[in-house]
């Protein structure tokens, strides 16, 4: 599974404040970060701003990553982003995209509905996965947000290994992929984002 970089808000997000780490949550913050996802979760979304692919170089090859910051029902405000990586060295595979919502003095970014197409490697559910999924192990795969609701927080915080669904089988190509991304992240611009600029003289 990818890891993006921490993050730190330096402003609070105008929903909430939180004043401890993830390993530290009260359930009164636990509680409150929940309705927020809930909240992110059912929201219609659209990008604030289109952005283009940049390169990072934190493995030999590097990588892509897109990101944009998403407007709530039309809100801009949340702290809510679409992130998507890539690395330099594919073509329309291993494939990454998360939804990540940035509370304050949390040092990661909440992490929701991930998206992985095409991966180096398979997930395994935890045997407390719903029934048909328990210990089922998939590549091309996505985190719904409802499945993993009524888990521990720290899965959105990447403290604990979510439960993942396959993804349908009709996603051959990455413009599908955005398809399915703006489907189940609810933001019909996302089908918008370009190609990442892929090189086939890389392969």
């Amino acid at each position: 599974m990818h890891q993006f970089p921490d993050f730190t808000l330096a402003t609070p997000n105008g929903y909430f404040k939180f004043v401890s780490t993830e390993e530290n949550l009260s359930p009164e913050q636990q509680r409150q970060l929940l309705d927020h996802l809930d909240h992110v979760n059912s929201a219609s979304k659209s990008i604030d701003a289109m952005s283009n692919w940049y390169t990072v170089f934190n493995r030999p090859a590097g990588r892509f990553e897109w990101q944009a910051a998403l407007k709530l029902g039309g809100t801009l405000g949340g702290g809510v982003s679409a992130r998507l990586a890539t690395p330099v060295d594919a073509w329309e595979a291993d494939v990454y995209g998360q939804l990540e919502v940035r509370v304050a003095f949390l040092p990661r970014a909440v992490r929701l509905i991930p998206v992985e197409w095409r991966p180096k490697r398979p997930h395994t559910n935890p045997p407390g996965a719903p029934e048909g999924l328990a210990l089922e192990t998939f590549f091309d795969r996505w985190h719904p947000y409802d499945l993993n609701r009524d888990q521990d927080v720290s899965v959105f915080l990447q403290g604990a290994v979510g439960f993942a669904d396959a993804l349908p089988d009709w996603i051959i190509s990455f413009s599908d992929y955005l398809k399915f991304c703006a489907i189940v992240w609810k933001c019909p611009d996302i089908e918008r984002v370009p190609t990442p600029p892929w090189s086939r003289s890389l392969l």
